[in-house]
């Protein structure tokens, strides 16, 4: 192989490398969670910097009933969910499930759909085991939705080379392997010689 030609295809592997670092840049949630729930988030930075957080991750079907948000049991065959919505434009929405509580949601980023206001992303503060701790929702389309509850952030580093991952998280042994981003879907190697998936968020 020439002079020319090697500098061509260490180009062209550059270019792919970079390619591949720019579509993992973003934030990422479980594709598999345990059976409560529990799975994890990732935000990978440009800097080689990546946030993980442990905690809940709860795809869930929803719809509008007038003034009222239907979301699914919170328990097994348990009573659908019913939350009176109070508006404040766009960007504030305060739901009421019984009593006096209330729960208070803002919107994070433009509105997707003014005509459909629920849509888009929204953070509001939860009580668990006595922490308050930030909960997001986000509603899309045809009555999908999900709640992302973090317990904790750490924030570990990373590098690719190739299609292969180093991964270092605070308190965890390093993971090395393969990942794949493929559309919004991504599969980073597991800690123990598996793999996990991840959806863009």
């Amino acid at each position: 192989m020439s002079i020319k030609a090697l500098f061509l295809l260490l180009a062209i592997l550059q270019l792919t490398a970079a390619d591949d670092t720019t579509k993992l840049l973003g934030r990422w949630r479980s594709l598999e969670t345990s059976k409560g729930g529990i799975g994890a988030m990732f935000e990978f930075r440009k800097d080689g910097v990546v946030d993980y957080s442990p905690g809940a991750v709860v795809e869930m079907k929803y719809r509008i009933e007038g003034d009222q948000l239907v979301l699914p049991p919170a328990t097994v065959n348990g009573p659908e969910q019913r939350q009176s919505m109070e508006w404040s434009g766009n960007d504030k929405l305060r739901l009421k499930a019984s009593g006096d509580l209330w729960i208070e949601l803002a919107r994070q980023g433009p509105a997707p759909d003014i005509k459909i206001p629920i849509l888009g992303e929204w953070t509001s503060s939860r009580e668990m085991s006595g922490k308050t701790m930030q909960a997001r929702y986000l509603f899309y389309p045809a009555g999908k939705g999900l709640l992302l509850i973090p317990f904790l952030k750490q924030s570990g580093s990373y590098s690719i080379r190739g299609d292969s991952m180093h991964l270092e998280l605070p308190g965890r042994p390093p993971v090395e392997g393969k990942f794949k981003v493929d559309g919004d879907v991504l599969t980073i190697p597991g800690p123990n010689s598996g793999e996990s998936r991840f959806a863009r968020y």
